[in-house]
């Protein structure tokens, strides 16, 4: 008996060794297809994991990955007490369930329960089949596949992941947030039950359109969970009375532009830094603000972090719906001209290379060379004025003169290594437009360069998404960077500017038009955050009056006091304070005595304070200090007509050409003695150029006013080559004639550098 004992007992062994062979042979012949695990919908979220968008996968399917750490635990008793109760305990194949079902059927003539564990509804899922014998033996030889290949809480996951709730609706974080907004860590009680029960009959217990149908089948679980005592009957009780509510909601399109940019990192789940409570209202007031401007007007805004380079609003458009304002085109990467953005690193450059400091004299007033002359962009001209000044009035040609003593190539050179994107016009090389626009860039590359401006001078590279590592770029020096960032925060709203030594405002900006209104920009800080504000038409239109201050200022200061601060950045010590003097620029401890007309206070870098710049006309270049010889009369004379007991003495001068903005006492003729008499048959010329054919202050009446009014341009000094210059426009005529009445000002600049102005006025 033992021995036929044993020999069965082999027997077995060698059939249950050929049955594992088998099944090993066929798991190999017929391996598990799992593509639909990784063919999930692509997942954009924000900083705290609530998602902004969603791109449903190849075959349209909203299936959204989520581990069961992430899913409500009331959903997951549901399930478990409805579907499989025994999960965790069988081996992927209750043989118990199996025959309860087969019972049922053969009693009733119908299917009344279908014995499938979750892990079989998994593999039905994974290799869907018919309903026939054949198909279960097939579901329950891939049931336990998968028991072989997998433990029990990565099958609960994939099933969590497939499971079917209607239409294109897959896994239960879809489900939950097409029903119910939420993700389904979040879901209450009757909510997971109803989802629970959902994928027995998805579209007859759909809640949103068959609610009484998926009630009765909601109450039908709450029974069974106060039935094997998983809730208690009291609350059951009190769920079933809850109505079913549940809606149909469309996948949000929070940051949509960022979203489809993102998405070509093929992840399934991509994790930004956006504050999505932010975008919303900043994505909010964009589109209010360009309603207001027109219909085909869109707009842009990014915020960052200035030290960390977490970008957290990205505004591609002003509304990604709209067709006119051509709304899913991306103005944050797109190439537009930055207008007068790049002004400040100009300033920066010449400060960090010792060619000026803030308070240095530079000369806004008229040039001429050849056919080219520039202009302000608001017209006019200032005369003297500080770079601190140029810079916060935004004057083209101060900076043109101070690029003109730089090398621009090492500036472009320095500008890309900080990360900005250049793209010049075909065959064409570095030059003086760049700070007049005349280049294309990316709002992007904006924010990073002005993030140098927080962070000591170094550049933040944007950080879209988490998984993107801080990356920085040098820009300047830090020194250099906080007397930069100062400035433009004594940029005040109309034109007016703080006069406070340190500025006391957490916001700074620099605005910029490009050439026909293209593009206005606002590109700036409030406190540690970097915001640029584009405004424009994305198909490159001109617009009229689309300015940086008109049109782009105003959503920039409403976007500042959303993402308002109060940080500064720390002043370093290669910053200090010195009183330095005009018209020679340098300290005034270092300035001869009398040599300083006017005196003020600057932030030095390094202790550079470097002698003024001369100019692009040729009356600059003549010396800022001129010596002559002092008679005992208090009378000036020249070297050959000098008496014996003069002396040889100096005098700070502004140049000439600065004569028409200057005040009376700065003037050449004031600041120096009058001409000895022995000396004036030495004087060739006057001492400074006027108007003679129109007295300052003129009124001009026509009788009718289709008339024209004709007047001569006649300058005391009929042998010098004079440029005429009506409202900050040159006047290629010898004769003015004006046809509109207004105000004009008529300016005269000699090549000699000496200039007058008039003003008059046409009725």
């Amino acid at each position: 008996m033992k021995v036929i004992i044993q020999r069965y007992i082999k027997k077995l062994v060698v059939a249950l060794v050929l049955l594992l062979f088998a099944l090993k042979v066929l798991d190999l012949v017929f391996p598990l297809n799992l593509t639909k695990l990784t063919d999930s919908a692509t997942v954009v979220t924000d900083r705290n994991g609530e998602l902004l968008r969603a791109f449903s996968n190849k075959e349209y399917i909203w299936r959204f990955q989520v581990e069961q750490s992430s899913v409500s635990p009331y959903y997951l008793q549901a399930l478990l007490t409805y579907e499989d109760r025994y999960f965790y305990y069988h081996p992927g194949v209750n043989p118990v369930a199996l025959l309860r079902a087969l019972w049922q059927g053969i009693s009733s003539g119908k299917i009344v329960s279908g014995g499938s564990t979750l892990t079989m509804q998994l593999a039905r899922l994974l290799h869907p089949h018919e309903k026939s014998l054949l198909g279960k033996s097939q579901q329950i030889l891939r049931a336990l596949q998968l028991e072989w290949h997998f433990d029990k809480t990565q099958i609960l996951d994939m099933y969590l992941n497939l499971a079917p709730f209607g239409g294109v609706i897959e896994g239960v974080e879809a489900a939950s947030l097409t029903y119910f907004d939420k993700k389904s860590l979040h879901l209450t009680k009757a909510e997971a039950a109803l989802l629970a029960v959902l994928p027995q009959a998805p579209s007859r217990y759909r809640p949103d359109r068959h609610p009484d149908n998926a009630q009765q089948a909601r109450n039908k679980l709450l029974d069974r969970m106060a039935e094997y005592s998983v809730w208690p009957q009291q609350q059951v009780d009190e769920l079933k009375q809850l109505p079913v509510y549940a809606d149909y909601f469309s996948q949000p399109q929070i940051a949509p532009l960022l979203s489809r940019r993102l998405r070509q990192q093929k992840q399934n789940q991509i994790e930004t830094f956006i504050d999505k409570s932010l975008q919303q209202r900043l994505a909010f007031l964009t589109k209010q603000h360009v309603t207001q401007l027109g219909d085909e007007i869109s707009a842009a805004v990014m915020v960052m972090h200035g030290l960390n380079g977490e970008v957290v609003s990205y505004i591609g458009s002003a509304d990604f719906y709209s067709q006119k304002r051509k709304g899913q085109v991306d103005m944050i990467s797109a190439i537009r001209s930055p207008g007068s953005t790049l002004k400040p690193f100009v300033y920066a450059d010449a400060i960090e290379s010792g060619l000026i400091h803030e308070n240095s004299l530079l000369l806004d007033i008229p040039v001429v060379r050849g056919n080219y002359s520039p202009q302000n962009f608001l017209g006019g001209y200032s005369g003297p004025v500080t770079a601190k000044q140029a810079l916060l009035k935004s004057l083209n040609i101060p900076v043109l003169q101070v690029v003109n003593h730089c090398s621009i190539k090492a500036l472009t050179a320095k500008l890309e290594n900080a990360g900005l994107k250049l793209i010049w016009p075909e065959h064409a090389e570095p030059n003086q437009a760049l700070v007049l626009g005349g280049v294309g860039t990316q709002l992007e590359s904006l924010v990073q360069l002005y993030s140098s401006l927080l962070n000591q001078g170094i550049a933040v590279i944007p950080r879209f998404g988490k998984e993107q590592a801080l990356e920085t770029r040098f820009a300047m020096q830090p020194g250099v960077a906080w007397i930069i960032q100062n400035i433009l925060r004594q940029q005040q709203s109309n034109w007016q500017f703080e006069q406070q030594p340190i500025a006391t405002s957490a916001i700074g900006w620099k605005t910029g038009t490009s050439y026909d209104f293209r593009d206005a920009w606002v590109i700036g800080f409030s406190g540690k955050y970097i915001i640029g504000v584009w405004v424009g038409r994305a198909d490159a239109q001109p617009i009229f009056d689309n300015t940086g201050t008109q049109n782009a200022l105003p959503l920039f200061m409403q976007i500042a006091k959303q993402v308002e601060s109060d940080f500064k950045p720390t002043k370093p010590t290669s910053v200090s304070q010195a009183d330095t003097c005009w018209p020679s620029g340098k300290q005034s401890q270092t300035t001869e005595e009398g040599s300083c007309l006017f005196k003020q206070q600057s932030w030095l870098y390094n202790l550079q304070a470097p002698p003024s710049m001369n100019h692009h006309t040729a009356g600059f270049n003549e010396a800022l200090n001129i010596q002559y010889w002092l008679e005992p009369s208090g009378h000036r004379a020249y070297t050959s007509c000098a008496s014996a007991q003069a002396q040889k003495v100096s005098q700070a001068v502004f140049p000439k050409s600065l004569n028409a903005w200057l005040p009376t006492e700065w003037k050449q003729e004031n600041l120096l003695p009058k001409l000895s008499a022995n000396c004036r048959n030495l004087s060739t010329s006057s001492s400074e150029l006027l108007i003679t054919s129109i007295q300052d202050q003129s009124r001009f009446i026509r009788r009718n006013a289709t008339d024209s009014i004709q007047l001569e341009l006649v300058t005391n000094e009929p042998n010098e080559t004079i440029f005429w210059f009506l409202n900050d426009r040159p006047i290629v005529s010898d004769r003015l004639i004006i046809n509109k009445a207004g105000q004009y000002n008529l300016v005269a600049l000699a090549q000699s550098g000496m200039s007058d102005q008039v003003s008059f006025i046409v009725e």
